[in-house]
């Protein structure tokens, strides 16, 4: 990881002045024809059905890697310093006893450097904890002052890569590669700026391959996930089968959606069949989405960030809009946890302090059942796939949280 580390911090320079001049810095050319050639099968771009086929195939079939009779998939929103909260309900609710081993984990921006922890499974609990509490993110939003007005991103982006690189170890590596080997998936969402989609990968997929390359691609895939667009510069990400290589250009996967369950494309089409099977989805987003009256300051910081939170809070309900309408037609067992009204939440504060505060509610809310009070169930109770128990239907429906 050290060869990793030095390998990286040796390219960002180099790259940042690719990306980084006034003005347009010319790239190779390439078409969506290219782009295609060039995909290696652990990337989703879903611009075709036989992407959207071959995903949702390869999600169902990970049930067939349960260890308690159920099909559960876990989705980690984004929302920065917020991801705090969802770590602390992910540690909670292994301390509770309940926690499900997840057959499919995906994670989106600050979701998706908490799902490789929660995909190894729960010994490397402490290892969540650390990344979100051990106050290394206090400086991540340092400023690049006057290069702001040259390179892309208003913030240093060594500090989200030395985040990333302290945190993701090779024994983490090591286990997500052996749990992909059972069968399990773990998917990260990322946005193409050249394709204008959502762009997701099969961590598990890279991990395997076991290579510098891919070790660097699976960093840089994260990285990459959580670059929010005008904070942090895009990242180039290496796409390569066959000998075609293509260099794509990537940012913020909560750009396009605030976590990911299904593609955006599979929501609106009506396939006959059930695409998830009997799933029970569970999403943990990392915020509040219901609007809050507060007297804004006209201040440039103040505007942004207002600006950002009402951008995310709006995505927020339309995504869990469209999931909820996705169960409730195919009949799947949702389940969403959010951030309680007594807890502080703020997208941009990584100080120690608010993010420790933030992991102990969600520690707290897990440890006493209530993270995930919010619920949409079929309308009928199904058996588990080996243990024939009905669940017990639910009496409480998505609403705003409080």
């Amino acid at each position: 990881m050290r060869r990793l580390r030095l390998l990286i911090l040796m390219l960002l320079p180099s790259a940042l002045l690719t990306l980084g001049a006034c003005q347009t810095i010319p790239r190779p050319t390439f078409d969506a024809a290219d782009l295609t050639a060039a995909s290696p099968p652990w990337r989703y771009d879903f611009l075709t059905p036989e992407a959207r086929d071959r995903f949702v195939r390869e999600t169902v079939n990970a049930q067939n890697a349960t260890a308690d009779g159920t099909f559960d998939i876990l989705a980690l929103s984004g929302g920065g310093a917020n991801g705090a909260y969802g770590a602390g309900v992910m540690v909670g609710w292994s301390q509770a006893g309940t926690r499900p081993q997840f057959e499919v984990v995906t994670g989106v921006s600050t979701g998706a450097l908490i799902a490789p922890f929660v995909f190894a499974g729960q010994r490397f609990d402490p290892a969540l904890e650390h990344a979100y509490t051990s106050g290394q993110t206090d400086d991540l939003l340092k400023s690049r002052g006057l290069l702001a007005l040259m390179l892309p991103g208003v913030f240093k982006p060594e500090r989200l890569t030395n985040l990333v690189l302290n945190n993701i170890s090779p024994e983490l590596l090591t286990a997500i590669a052996e749990e992909h080997r059972k069968g399990r998936r773990l998917y990260v969402s990322t946005t193409s700026l050249d394709t204008q989609t959502q762009v997701v990968w099969d961590m598990g997929a890279i991990a395997q391959q076991n290579d510098e390359a891919s070790r660097l691609l699976f960093v840089n895939v994260l990285i990459a996930s959580a670059s929010i667009p005008g904070a942090f510069p895009p990242v180039l990400l290496n796409v390569e089968h066959d000998g075609r290589r293509i260099q794509e250009l990537h940012v913020d996967g909560g750009t396009v959606s605030s976590f990911l369950v299904v593609p955006q494309a599979l929501l609106l089409e009506a396939p006959n069949a059930r695409p998830l099977g009997d799933a029970r989805i569970w999403i943990v987003v990392n915020g509040k989405w219901d609007p809050r009256f507060d007297v804004s300051r006209i201040s440039a910081i103040s505007i942004a960030a207002r600006s950002f939170d009402t951008m995310m809070k709006a995505l927020q309900r339309s995504d869990l809009t469209a999931i909820t309408q996705f169960a409730r037609r195919y009949d799947l067992t949702l389940s969403v946890a959010a951030i309680p009204d007594h807890a502080e939440a703020n997208t941009l504060d990584f100080t120690q302090a608010h993010m420790t505060a933030l992991f102990q509610a969600g520690e707290a809310e897990a440890l006493s059942g209530r993270a995930f009070d919010r619920r949409v169930d079929p309308s009928e109770p199904r058996p588990s796939r080996r243990r024939h128990r009905e669940q017990t239907p639910p009496t409480v429906v998505i609403a705003p949280t409080g």
